[in-house]
């Protein structure tokens, strides 16, 4: 499997990742990793039980050509080891699995983890001409929501290659406790078990949003005695932390309605805690977060997006239109009901039980690589 960002560097595609080999391995899959290294860490590591080898990418504009390069090589010495090339992302720089496939005789699939962003300008100028090339050498394309199927048709790539598989969740570690094991986890996490506790958890982007959810919080904490619990890292883009603490300085004029956690690889434990998911994010492919929440049975609130229009449905939460206030005050206020949030809970726990455990979905890869190495596509 190649992956762009990998451990310990944040990345919700790796982390799918690493929870789809774990499960593979238990079913017999040997899986190892390449990623790039971005400076400072081992060449040849072992992560998570797997090991991983870190190549080194160019600098600048043509930075690819030595990472392909370095791909090419890595991949060559190791012709006997692999069967299969699986890249966790479409952009550019990883369908070049594609061609180096063709090369040493295996297969290939890529996924595309975002919505109108890996395959972005594909077929337009010279490096999108040059990716569709690519892609068009690559034997399976997995989507992981309906947008993004749409998007593999549009930019005319076969149907026959086109397979459509979500993310997955891990349902034993994340799964609803009971209200007096809540009361325990709030505890051990100083947080209030007088409010409901509204739960964000993800990068601090812009992307996701979370500058407008903190605008909409200053004028709904009040009215529904809630808390909002905002839990991940910084982004890599904000490398000095300017838009991460221009958030964070909300805490003192929201004190006691606003917290800034950093992630943590008990993450579980802060669902588990919560009364509400939400997210506002303007553009996912399909959110580990919403997977995790739903898993731990809260009530979700989330922007209607890639993924997040596949996975909820109004019994099992709550849509609402990106950085529209009238439909996330409706949203709010539905959710408002301790009741009706119980109900939701029980009917997202079910949805996710149902299709998107990491079992299931280890289950869907593995078929789709049978089929592939049987030789049965051209």
């Amino acid at each position: 499997m190649f992956s762009y960002f990998f451990p310990p560097l944040y990345s919700g595609s790796a982390i799918q990742a690493v929870n789809l080999a774990h499960e593979m391995r238990n079913k017999g899959i040997h899986v190892f990793f390449c990623t790039v290294n971005h400076g400072g860490l081992k060449q040849r590591d072992t992560v998570h039980g797997f090991t991983v080898y870190r190549i080194d990418e160019g600098m600048g504009k043509y930075g690819e050509l030595l990472l392909w390069k370095n791909m090419w090589k890595f991949l060559k010495d190791r012709q006997t080891k692999y069967d299969i090339l699986h890249s966790h992302g479409a952009y550019l720089r990883n369908t070049f699995i594609g061609p180096l496939s063709k090369i040493f005789k295996k297969k290939s699939l890529v996924k595309i983890s975002l919505s109108e962003n890996d395959l972005h300008g594909m077929g337009r100028g010279k490096s999108g001409w040059l990716h569709k090339i690519f892609m068009s050498r690559i034997d399976r394309y997995v989507s992981i929501s309906k947008k993004i199927t749409g998007e593999l048709k549009h930019y005319d790539l076969p149907d026959n290659k086109i397979a459509e598989i979500p993310n997955g969740v891990d349902t034993d570690k994340f799964y609803p406790v009971s209200r007096d094991e809540k009361r325990v986890l709030r505890k051990k996490y100083h947080l209030p078990d007088d409010k409901t506790i509204y739960l964000y958890v993800g990068v601090i982007d812009e992307r996701k949003n979370v500058k407008w959810l903190i605008d909409e919080w200053k004028m709904l904490a009040e009215k529904y005695s809630g808390f909002l619990l905002i839990v991940g890292p910084v982004s890599r883009e904000d490398k000095r932390g300017v838009f991460y603490n221009s958030l964070k300085v909300h805490e003192e004029s929201l004190q006691g309605r606003l917290r800034f956690m950093e992630y943590t690889d008990n993450i579980e434990d802060l669902y588990r805690s919560a009364d509400v998911f939400i997210l506002p994010s303007v553009n996912e492919g399909m959110p580990n977060v919403v997977l995790e929440a739903m898993a731990s049975g809260l009530a979700c609130l989330v922007s209607n997006i890639s993924g997040t229009e596949d996975l909820i449905n109004g019994r099992n939460g709550i849509l609402f239109h990106s950085n529209d206030r009238e439909s996330f005050s409706r949203g709010m206020e539905i959710l408002s009901d301790s009741s009706f949030r119980a109900s939701i809970g029980t009917e997202a726990r079910k949805s996710i039980e149902l299709k998107y455990s990491i079992k299931h979905i280890a289950d869907r890869y593995i078929d789709l690589y049978r089929e592939m190495l049987d030789g049965t596509e051209e």
